[in-house]
């Protein structure tokens, strides 16, 4: 009978012991962490220009902050409105200041500003210091500085993303144009007017004598009658 029960207690305790032993199983959920806005904008090829302004100003890091922050971004067709040369001007080291002054006047710190909320404000504060005038039209397209919202409300690990069709430029911004080395070829003299190969040109001399037979003063002239 004790046998009995001894074996009825460990087959009762039998599948406990198993369920302990086996491994537990493994979470296959994968949890992708979203991306900040300067790792996303830093990610899509239609933004790759704005995203060569931010490396090129040394922004990343406060693109990479807490925030939260609303975004404005022109995509890479929307500097094909800037004059030629403004793009690669930008890049310059000199002009490094400047180019801090444009990426900061794209950002707003302080909140999330979704579209339907944007809609609703006159103007905000960029994080460059000058405002951004807000607009929407009847139609309902919402313009940030007369630059067209294109997409809105791309949801970023610290802000919100929207792209625009202009590159958003602050007050009393100056640039330093990079200086084209000069051209041999079009800063040559030209010689349209130079005389035929093979002629004798005289050169330019003061004291020559003139020939013999030109005078070298003019002939008097003979009193006429009405003056004796």
């Amino acid at each position: 009978m004790r046998t009995a029960a001894v074996w009825l207690m460990l087959g009762l305790l039998a599948p406990a012991v198993l369920a302990q032993s086996e491994p537990a199983p493994k979470n296959t959920s994968h949890h992708k962490r979203m991306a900040d806005l300067a790792d996303t904008i830093d990610g899509d090829v239609i933004l790759s220009k704005f995203a060569a302004l931010v490396r090129a100003s040394d922004m990343g890091t406060f693109y990479s902050s807490r925030g939260p922050f609303t975004l404005f971004v022109p995509t890479n067709s929307a500097f094909s409105k800037l004059p030629p040369g403004m793009f690669e001007d930008m890049l310059l080291p000199q002009n490094k200041a400047q180019l801090q002054r444009i990426v900061l006047f794209h950002l707003v710190n302080g909140k999330e500003w979704f579209a339907k909320d944007l809609k609703l404000q006159k103007s905000l504060v960029s994080c460059e210091g000058n405002p951004l005038p807000v607009k929407t039209t009847k139609a309902g397209t919402l313009f940030v500085h007369k630059a067209r919202v294109l997409r809105a409300d791309e949801r970023c690990a610290n802000g919100v993303l929207d792209e625009i069709d202009t590159l958003l430029m602050p007050p009393q911004l100056l640039l330093v144009a990079a200086v084209a080395p000069p051209d041999a070829s079009t800063n040559a003299p030209t010689a349209t007017n130079a005389p035929p190969a093979g002629t004798n040109v005289p050169s330019a001399d003061t004291n020559a004598v003139p020939p013999a037979d030109v005078p070298t003063t003019a002939p008097a002239v003979p009193n006429s009658p009405a003056m004796q």
